[in-house]
């Protein structure tokens, strides 16, 4: 057992700026003369029980007019243990890993210029024990690589455990425009794989609290250099479908106006090299949602949503219901400390408009409200949302509220959530107010349920164990209980999971719902197993239902495989074999190789109900330059298609 510390002692903690006139090598190793006259934040602490973990993590922090230099020294008892497999960039933070942002050694920075301890003004940049460099710039900006920076890293092993040498840009980061030394929120973080220990040097809690990270005292942040920069991604696009060839040319571009504010453009954009997630066919009263892929909308993305913790009423933004376009804009960032927008815009000539505005204020740490706007204008008519939503948090205790409306052709209901949540160390409590009226309207949004109001309530219970055969455990239960607007039942029942993970890396969970929906009713028992929970390199699972499903008796098996083959090919496996009323089928087989960092060749198949899609491709993409894809197919459609495509992408 580690050592227990006062949480006065672990959490808002405080580091000295020292600006550096001598930079140093970024090779892993921390023997440089500049670092020796950094100051350290040292004594990390197990985010689950607040005590200092036994293999510690020391890091040193410098900067100058240009870069940031964070340096981590990761102390291992066991270094032939030390565990790093990812060597794809960014993956740490994409959402098809696992869920789980850990599952190797790995150190993390985070980065809050403007200390307002809110999630979207964070940056995080992370490297595992191999070199691989993640990024996650705050509010979702920059997701294409050219727009990312040149941010470097580098790692070493040692006798006594490894090193790590990072290298951020100023110019990479929202920071405030300032002469005078500021304060800056930052934290440092450690993961380690062979205890699965998630430590930090200023201790958030396993509730996460971002009010309770660390701070960067007298940062003179830089003062010359920033100047607006253009950034232009032409494309030229060429295919063959059907003995007919076709060109297609288009523009992405990028204007920093300044340090905190970002514009985006895209001239007739391309999305057919694009691939998106693909919907499963299991059965659901309501259409299932999926994550858009497309680099337009996942740019500055965090900027024009609005939730709750219990988000059980969809989203007013949903940019998938946007088609393609042939202009689109978006202007994201910080107007002020405090405030901070986003606007969109699209538009496909002579019949769709499609307009998206938020304005967010932080109130203090722990508190903030926004105003949004989503607009539909089409030859049919046009529909316009308004949005206001705020956020507050005392200690364990939070509230939220949101109210939204709709004007336009065939609308005029809205939408509101009285929310509260309750995070303790170890249980979770929310409880949830939400109503849809029937005539409120959302052409660009996902709201699935409508002419309703009702109660959602969830009880989550998890713990760890630091020792043993068992590793951690979870017990989540969501009793729902929504009625009609004519006080009619609409949705009641509960849901409920119980999960179990080991040292070994197994997982287990059992989920059962018994819920009814208007006249139907839905009863089912589920049984997940997972080799390999926190290895997307060899991960072997299968989910099985069964039970009734709509009154109609159904069962369900999902098998899914993840392997690394050969040290550089993915692949992915995964099934859904449904029995409902008939058998109805989705199977997707996913390849990947990596011949470079940059460098990859693979494809996808896709079968479901009789009908097979097949693509190939190739990509150099993801460093400086032209970028090249080539691909045989189409990702997204239904059925093989016998075309290719040549996408080039210049970089200016």
């Amino acid at each position: 057992m580690g050592v227990s510390l006062a949480a006065s002692q672990t959490s808002k903690r405080h580091i000295e700026a020292v600006k550096t006139t001598s930079a140093p090598k970024i090779d892993g190793d921390l023997s440089d003369e500049c670092w020796k006259l950094a100051p350290k934040a040292d004594q990390f602490t197990d985010m689950q029980n607040g005590n200092l973990v036994g293999d510690q993590t020391s890091v040193k922090l410098l900067y100058d007019e240009k870069y940031i230099y964070v340096g981590f020294e990761c102390e291992d008892a066991r270094p032939e243990t030390i565990t790093a497999r990812e060597t794809v960039r960014d993956m740490k933070f994409q959402q098809n890993n696992n869920g789980n942002p850990n599952n190797e050694d790995n150190v993390q920075v985070d980065i809050d210029p403007f200390l307002t301890h809110h999630y979207t003004d964070i940056s995080q940049f992370s490297v595992n024990a191999l070199g691989t460099r993640s990024a996650a710039l705050a509010g979702g900006r920059a997701s294409k690589a050219e727009w990312k920076g040149d941010w470097d890293a580098a790692t070493k092993k040692t006798a006594h455990g490894w090193t790590c040498e990072m290298r951020i840009p100023w110019a990479s980061l929202n920071y405030p425009i300032t002469s005078k030394a500021i304060s800056i929120g930052i934290n440092f973080q450690r993961f380690q794989d062979r205890t699965k220990v998630w430590s930090y040097w200023s201790n958030v809690g396993s509730q996460g609290f971002l009010d309770l990270n660390g701070q960067w005292d007298n940062v003179e942040v830089p003062q010359t250099g920033f100047r607006p920069k253009l950034s232009l991604l032409p494309y030229m696009l060429t295919g063959v479908q059907d003995n007919e060839t076709s060109t297609k040319f288009g523009l992405d571009t990028r204007y920093t106006l300044t340090p905190q504010l970002t514009g985006v453009a895209s001239f007739n954009p391309d999305f057919s090299t694009i691939q998106n997630s693909i919907t499963s066919i299991t059965y659901s009263h309501v259409p299932h949602s999926v994550q858009d892929q497309r680099p337009f909308f996942l740019e500055g993305g965090n900027y024009f949503s609005n939730q709750t913790n219990i988000n059980d009423i969809g989203a007013f933004f949903y940019p998938v219901s946007i088609p393609s376009f042939d202009f689109g804009a978006k202007l994201y960032g910080k107007i002020a400390p405090k405030d901070s927008i986003g606007l969109l815009d699209t538009n496909t000539f002579g019949s769709r408009n499609d307009f998206v505005g938020r304005y967010e204020h932080s109130f203090s740490d722990t508190s903030s409200g926004g105003l949004m706007i989503v607009q539909n204008d089409t030859v049919a008519g046009d529909n316009t949302v308004a949005i206001a939503d705020e956020h507050v948090r005392s200690g364990k205790l939070a509230f939220e509220s949101i109210a939204a409306n709709s004007a336009g052709k065939g609308a005029g209901g809205g939408a509101e959530i009285l929310s509260s949540y309750y995070a303790d160390k170890y249980l979770t409590s929310m409880i949830q107010f939400s109503g849809v009226s029937n005539n409120f309207l959302t052409p660009d949004g996902y709201v699935p349920y409508k002419g309703y109001k009702g109660i959602t309530a969830v009880e989550d219970w998890s713990a760890q164990w630091r020792t043993g055969p068992l590793r951690s455990t979870e017990l989540a239960i969501v009793p729902i209980y929504w009625w009609q607007e004519n006080n009619q039942m609409y949705f009641r029942g509960i849901q409920g999971a119980y999960s179990l993970d080991t040292r070994s890396d197994w997982h287990f969970e059992i989920d059962y719902t018994n819920m009814q929906f208007l006249d139907t009713n839905d009863s089912t028992i589920g049984l997940r197993i997972v080799d390999g929970a926190t290895n997307r390199f060899r991960q072997f699972g299968i989910h099985v239902s069964t039970g009734e499903l709509g009154n109609v008796p159904s069962t369900s098996v999902t098998p899914y495989v993840k392997l690394r083959l050969l040290k550089k090919m993915d692949l992915a496996l995964n099934g859904v074999f449904q029995n409902r009323d008939g058998l109805v089928q989705q199977h997707i087989a996913t390849v990947n190789y990596e011949i470079s960092p940059t460098r990859s060749v693979g494809g996808r198949l896709v079968a479901q109900n009789g009908d097979i899609n097949a693509y190939f491709f190739y990509h150099n993409s993801g460093g400086k330059g032209t970028e090249y894809y080539f691909i045989l197919g189409d990702p997204n459609a239904t059925k093989t298609v016998r075309s290719a495509q040549l996408k080039m992408v210049f970089a200016f």
